[in-house]
């Protein structure tokens, strides 16, 4: 790999060298108003991306430039940017001197917003943050959305396991919806694209973990920019999908009149498993007996006395290992029970290259950008991977001087296999976090090659690992075309169209030999296929000296289009031969969705003296999934903007540098899935009760029944109405800026399927009914409190609160499940923060919330049902980068803080009962509960007597299998962190290093993640769900544990 990728950087080198033979140079001073000199501004010609700071004197130069036009752009802060072409011939040097202009904003300042297009800030009446690409890229996350976390206010992230190219989730201001996707729109240049987690429809979630998200694909090194648009008002133009914000991705294009530039990226990575929560002192056994866990046959033994005889007890309630009985050791021959490290044993350091080149440049006519990327990781369980090829090419051209033609075509393959994880022996995580520390997981296999493991109910993780990986392979393309003709100066339109199409072929398999399950084998093929086109008219005239107008009017044509197909059999015939003519049953699933949306929408600002900005938008939707007579739903928006600092000479300049206050209120609406509105047919399944199911086809027959969802076509689209307001303040000539946002968003007509009576021959019809609102604050500040020319300090922090009331559901409806089991689960409940709640067995507690303690033994009383036991939603959460850059060296650390959010920890549940779980290693000590003795009242109630317990107990086995094991209330865990989520130091080489060099940057970057955690939770780090990125989050169950990475990284331009 070393020699590839050396001999790559040297024939990129030979050929820069080539191209850049000629070059010159430019020199001068940057002053302020005063004549003053700027020490370290920063000057860059933007399109060869070479740069340097001004030093004491406000001097700069730039030597080994190519002969050519470039932008100089010097930016400092408290001042205006400064722009100017400039002409540099080979051989000589250019004196270019600037004075910058101090000002409270930069006019020109834009980010990108709806359909794409750039706004400027000052003229935005809702929130919008942006995330730079390079913030992306230097995460070294190779799912996007993993790189976002910790990075915007008001978004939180999920991850969902520590194995390459699982799921993440990503939600804005809470979750609306109370079963649909409650995940943004994500767009990429313009067009969105899909980031579905499609699992196997035909295995619980629940019993093999979260897919993959398919914003997975996406090449972080073509990423430009990302903005975020939260509220209603932001995406109001895109309709109902992004009912839920919008993640909106500008990827990297070359410029008109920019040379030849390449830059090469390459990095190498690893990461180890963040291993915490276990057993690490007691053996195999039972009540403090010793059992070896080896067959009966096969050198089985038991400690005499012990109460049970199977040497293969799967528990670790044997003797401390420094304790065991002189008989044991004889008996064995030994003079010490060998003990291991069963989880550091089994999970390797992964591994992680990746490699990337992009290629732009332009004529004074058009412009290219090509980018191939490739990346390789390896997991921490044994055959995990990750596999991501990814080429880009963008084109765009003038033809004539009207007329602009932007092409841009990307292919991805996407290549992931993994081990399934969730509920039941088929997960290797069962087999790997109850093993107790006596027993050697290797080798896998005896010599008649049948597995071998500690206990006969589950599977060695080694043979697992071997024998049942999970694997997908995604082929991708997304392609976009805009034509865009600028029929009069202050008139377009454009015509911009796309396509996102993949197919993810999938195969599953459980080899003979498979402990509890039965063997089999699938083959899953998934192809989702959306075709998006926008047409636009825009216009842009000044009215008068006082007011201009900007008018946007458009027509949107989306279709989507689902299609799945599953080949599965089970009962195989060979080991190993995972064919389906190996299989004694076959049976098939298909599934098709179509789905089309017609849209008109319009948008215009009103401009009143560069500081009043009115925004007013409309769009109305034709949706085919709801019913032909009341298909239609409009919704409207509008915004203020007002920048007081300029409307008013009240501020000092000095001290105010900019100050806007923002209003906004909007509606967007969501419809249903396909085929909502009527009552579908499912092959018959039936059950008599007596003679149990008749699977169809039965005797080549087959059988269908209707569904026992009952569809309604008279449904309604959900309502989002959203109110906010904000201020964007920035102080100091800008070297301390707030934007704090305070917003109120209630969905109603919610869609979900209501309960009905059993006698009317189905179990629910799906209604609109129930109401969720979210509110919250957020708040992003940013702070420059050293700038010299030679070193910076800059702080970011951000912070947001959002709380979930779930206003009320259908009528007779006391809660609605989300996921779990039966008991526990999680479940939405009609009141405040109702949305997550944790639901479990409790213990019984006194009017002042005290435990009520049995008298006579000394444990607390369960209640006599299940009831509230957590609530998985946060109740605040704030990140905190802070930087330092001398000369050019750079430090950067990222810190995260999540305050709140129950996790239901399954894993500590069933390490419990199997005494692996490091709170087991307080055995058979004495304890007494902090809670109030109970007594039975006149009317039969149990309610406190008034004293403090006093009755101590022992905490032996029987305590923690039987007492404390048995009641959910004692897994509930805080799922508070703070954590040092990255860490980066880079180097970048000064000009006089690389002078005689091909190259016009070099920079050597390492960069840590998940490097710190300071949490209460047993297992090391809270980040987690089975569940990935679905809505029942906090659902902790055999999950593989996250980890800590590592990366050092080349980035080199020529």
């Amino acid at each position: 790999m070393f020699r590839t990728l050396l001999s790559t950087f040297c024939l990129i080198a030979f050929f820069a060298q080539v191209a850049f033979a000629q070059t010159g140079s430019i020199t001068g001073q940057v002053i302020d108003n005063n004549g003053e000199s700027v020490p370290g501004a920063n000057v860059l010609l933007v399109e060869s991306g070479q740069g340097t700071a001004t030093n004491a004197e406000g001097n700069y130069t730039i030597s080994s430039v190519e002969a050519g036009t470039y932008t100089l752009r010097v930016t400092f802060v408290g001042f205006a940017e400064y722009n100017q072409q400039v002409t540099i011939e080979s051989g000589e040097t250019a004196e270019v001197n600037v004075t910058l202009r101090a000002g409270a904003i930069d006019l020109d300042e834009v980010v990108v917003t709806a359909l794409g297009f750039e706004r400027e800030v000052r003229s935005i009446g809702y929130s919008v943050q942006e995330v730079t690409g390079e913030s992306v890229t230097d995460s070294r996350e190779s799912n996007i959305v993993n790189a976002l976390a910790g990075k915007i206010a008001g978004v939180q992230i999920n991850s969902s396991s520590g194995q390459p190219g699982k799921s993440s989730r990503i939600t804005i201001r809470g979750n609306s919806s109370m079963l649909g996707d409650n995940q943004p729109l994500f767009v990429v240049d313009g067009i969105p694209v899909s980031n579905a987690s499609d699992g196997n429809p035909t295995e619980n979630i629940l019993f093999s973990g979260g897919a993959s998200n398919r914003a997975l694909d996406i090449d972080p090194s073509t990423i430009e920019n990302v903005s975020v648009l939260k509220g209603a008002s932001a995406t109001a133009l895109y309709g109902s999908r992004a009912a839920n914000g919008a993640v909106i991705i500008t990827t990297k294009s070359g410029q008109k009149d920019q040379d030849l530039r390449i830059d090469f990226n390459s990095s190498v990575g690893w990461g180890t498993a963040i291993i915490d929560g276990f057993n690490d002192e007691y053996l195999q056994g039972i009540d403090g007996y010793y059992h070896n866990g080896l067959p009966s046959d096969n050198g089985g033994y038991v400690e005499p006395g012990s109460p049970s005889d199977e040497p293969q007890i799967g528990r670790a309630w044997g003797p401390h290992k420094d304790s065991v009985s002189t008989q044991v050791l004889n008996d064995l021959g030994v003079d010490q029970i060998q003990t291991y490290d069963p989880r550091a044993d089994f999970y390797e350091t992964s591994q992680k290259t990746d490699n990337s080149i992009n290629i732009s440049g332009g004529t004074s006519q058009s412009n290219y950008f090509f980018s191939a990327n490739r990346t390789d990781q390896s997991g921490i369980v044994p055959g995990s991977d990750l596999e991501r090829t990814s080429l880009m090419g963008k084109f765009g051209s003038d033809l004539g001087e009207l007329l602009n033609v932007q092409t841009s075509v990307n292919y991805i393959n996407t290549g992931n296999q993994w081990m399934s994880e969730g509920n039941g022996p088929q997960n290797f995580l069962y087999g790997l976090n109850f093993v107790p520390i006596n027993y050697d997981l290797t080798p896998a296999t005896r010599q008649d090659g049948t597995q071998r493991m500690h206990t006969s109910s589950y599977n060695n993780p080694f043979w697992l690992a071997e024998n049942n990986p999970y694997n997908s392979s995604v082929d991708r393309f997304i392609s976009n075309s805009e034509i865009t003709v600028d029929i009069l100066p202050w008139l377009t339109i454009s015509e911009r169209i796309g396509i996102d199409t993949y197919t993810d072929s999938r195969k599953g398999r459980k080899n003979i030999g498979t402990r509890g399950v039965t063997s089999g084998m699938y083959d899953q093929k998934i192809n989702r296929t959306q075709i998006n086109s926008d047409f636009t008219i825009s216009a842009q005239q000044d009215l008068n000296q006082d007011f201009s107008v900007e008018l946007l009017l458009g027509n949107n044509i989306n279709t989507r289009n689902y299609d799945y197909t599953l080949q599965e059999g089970t009962n195989l015939n060979i080991p190993n031969y995972f064919h389906i003519s190996n299989a004694n049953t076959v049976t098939g699933d298909e599934e098709i969705e179509e789905y089309r949306l017609y849209s008109f929408y319009g948008q215009t600002t009103v401009d009143y003296q560069d500081y009043v900005y009115l925004t007013l938008t409309a769009r109305n939707d034709w949706s085919s999934t709801l019913p032909d007579d009341n298909n239609s739903y409009f919704y409207p928006s509008a915004s203020l903007g007002f920048v007081f600092s300029d409307a008013v000479d009240f501020f000092d300049d000095s001290f105010v540098s900019f100050a806007k206050l923002r209003a906004s209120i909007s509606q967007v609406g969501s419809d249903a899935d396909p085929y909502s509105l009527s009552t579908n047919y499912v092959q018959a399944n039936p059950d008599d009760g007596v003679r149990g199911n008749i699977n169809f086809p039965f005797q080549g027959i087959n059988g269908y029944n209707l569904d026992f969802e009952l569809g309604n076509p008279e449904l309604k689209p959900e309502i989002t109405t959203e109110y906010e307001i904000g201020a964007d303040l920035r102080f100091f000539a800008n070297r301390a800026n707030v934007d704090i946002s305070y917003y109120d968003r209630s969905t109603e007509n919610q869609i979900f399927p209501v309960p009905m009576s059993n006698a009317s021959g189905y179990d629910s019809y799906l209604g609109n009914a129930g109401e969720i609102r979210n509110y919250g604050v957020e708040l992003a500040l940013g702070l420059s409190p050293i700038q010299t020319s030679e070193f910076q300090w800059d702080i970011d922090v951000n912070f947001s609160k959002n709380t979930t009331e779930v206003v009320k559901l259908a009528e007779g409806v006391e809660n609605i499940y989300l996921g779990g089991f039966t008991s526990p689960q999680i479940r939405i409940e009609p009141e405040k923060n109702g949305y997550g709640v944790l639901w479990g067995s409790r213990y019984q507690r006194s009017e002042n919330g005290k435990l009520l303690i049995n008298p006579e033994s000394g444990f607390p009383i369960r209640a006599g049902s299940d009831g509230p036991i957590g609530n998985v939603q946060p109740d605040w959460n704030g990140n905190l980068r802070t930087t330092f850059r001398y000369k050019g060296v750079s430090l950067s650390a990222l810190f995260d803080r999540q305050q709140g959010g129950d996790i239901l920890n399954m894993d500590l549940y069933y390490a419990t009962y199997y005494g692996s779980s490091e709170n087991t290693e307080q055995r058979n000590t004495t304890y007494v509960y902090d809670g109030v003795l109970a007594e039975v009242n006149d009317n039969g109630e149990l309610v406190s007597s008034g004293n403090p317990n006093d009755v101590e107990i022992t905490r032996d086995r029987t305590y923690w299998q039987s007492v404390y094991g048995i009641t959910f209330e004692n897994f509930i865990e805080d799922g508070s962190y703070l954590k040092l989520r990255e860490l980066s130091l880079a180097y970048t080489l000064p000009q006089s290093l690389i002078a005689k060099l091909p190259v016009r940057s070099l920079t050597i970057k390492g960069v840590g993640r998940n490097l710190w955690i300071d949490t209460d939770f047993s297992y090391g780090d809270p980040e987690g769900s089975l569940y990935g990125s679905g809505n029942a989050q906090g659902f902790y169950h055999m999950l593989a544990p996250s980890t800590r990475n590592y990366t050092v990284s080349l980035q080199v331009s020529f």
